[in-house]
């Protein structure tokens, strides 16, 4: 699907593809891409030189598949972090800016180009450049993973308080999902400061959008010290449970030990008068069951007395 939009000063409206001629003529034209067909991308090629990435190209973390400069035209292949209940989804996406042209080429719903597209509705956000497009982008994804960073530090420090109470499987999840998230977070940062180093180094960028990038860039490396120590953080919640674990475990291995140490006695006794000999002298004897029966529980009695008194129960 093809979306086209002109956005000239303050002002933003959506055009038909049929009118393409014309909404190029009015101000700066985005042109948003999901999931294109063969002739889609044909179209692009015809009229804006667009040239389609490879899905290897999408997926390369290397920088240089993920800014290159030719010519007047800039293509940047940057990722965004998709958080949902159960997993975390990086989808990537394409941008190529050429002039007054501005092309976004993706596969799925990004929510942050959904932000994008209401603020430009609603708040008549003035935009002078292409680029500025991509700064306003990247601005909103930067404070995206700021919240979703802030949200991770409370959830962080929840579980510190939980742990100490409760050490349940549910619990084990948690901490797997927020370290992902984390570190996937982190990975995502440090893509973005990498092509915005490149990006600001380009002659094609204005200098008032270079001054807003060069402020997203210090935004950018804040955030990623504060992933290094949520990253520290759930290491050291990991260590705490796994120590209020082994402790657990090693309690319960304890009380088997003792409850079969008070047993053994008894159990010594019974296989000496369960011997088969033809000469024991007990087992003709009137009394020798009860009498056996009465040392194996004075022997256990005073063995479990011994081990209260020593605290082991």
């Amino acid at each position: 699907m093809l979306k086209l939009y002109v956005i000239s000063g303050r002002e933003f409206s959506e055009w038909k593809v049929e009118d393409f001629e014309e909404a190029r003529k009015r101000g700066i034209l985005w042109i948003d891409v999901c999931t294109p067909t063969d002739e889609e991308i044909e179209w692009l090629g015809k009229n804006v030189n667009f040239e389609m990435p490879s899905k290897e190209v999408m997926g390369d973390i290397e920088i240089s598949s993920k800014y290159t400069e030719s010519g007047d035209t800039i293509n940047i292949n940057m990722s965004f972090v998709i958080q949902q209940k159960d997993e975390i989804i990086v989808e990537p996406v394409f941008f190529f800016i050429r002039e007054r042209y501005f092309v976004t080429l993706r596969y799925r719903d990004i929510p942050t180009l959904m932000i994008f597209i209401n603020r430009l509705k609603t708040n008549r956000t003035y935009v002078q450049f292409a680029e500025s497009l991509f700064a306003e982008i990247l601005s909103i994804e930067v404070d995206r993973i700021g919240d979703r960073l802030e949200i991770l530090g409370r959830r962080i420090r929840n579980i510190w308080k939980e742990i100490f109470v409760e050490q349940s499987e549910e619990m084990i999840k948690d901490i797997a999902y927020y370290d992902e998230l984390n570190i996937t977070l982190r990975e995502s940062i440090n893509e973005k400061v990498r092509i915005l180093s490149r990006f600001l180094k380009s002659p094609l960028i204005n200098a008032q959008t270079k001054r807003e990038l060069k402020i997203l860039l210090d935004d950018l490396n804040t955030l990623l010290d504060y992933t290094a120590f949520y990253m520290e953080k759930i290491d050291s919640i990991q260590n705490s449970l796994l120590g209020l674990i082994t402790i657990r475990q090693n309690e319960a291995v304890k009380v088997f030990t003792v409850l079969a140490t008070i047993f053994l006695p008894a159990t010594l006794i019974a296989s000496i008068f369960g011997m088969n000999f033809e000469y024991m002298p007990e087992l003709g004897w009137k009394y020798g069951y009860p009498y056996s029966l009465f040392l194996m529980v004075l022997v256990t009695l005073a063995l479990l007395l011994w081990v209260r008194r020593k605290g082991w129960l």
